[in-house]
């Protein structure tokens, strides 16, 4: 299963989206930078992948990819 989110904001400069997923890296005056480092983790831990693509000043679009439960199922039947 696939889910993108987009939006149409200022976007993330190539450098920034290097950093995006880095534990405490935040670009806010208040945050503690671990909301994008959890969500790849929780989504990993499910055989899943966050990616990222963004344009600076046009916008960002994040993808989620987890496999799909048939799948999984397949995988465990296999092995």
């Amino acid at each position: 299963m696939r889910i993108a989110v987009a939006d149409t904001g200022v976007g993330i400069s190539l450098e920034q989206q290097e950093r995006i997923f880095t534990a405490f890296h935040t670009t806010k005056p208040e945050g503690t930078g671990l909301g994008l480092t959890v969500a790849r983790d929780l989504v990993a831990a499910h055989g899943g992948t966050i990616e990222v693509q963004s344009t600076p000043g046009k916008g960002t679009t994040f993808t989620v990819t987890v496999p799909s439960e048939k799948s999984v199922l397949l995988a465990e039947a296999k092995s």
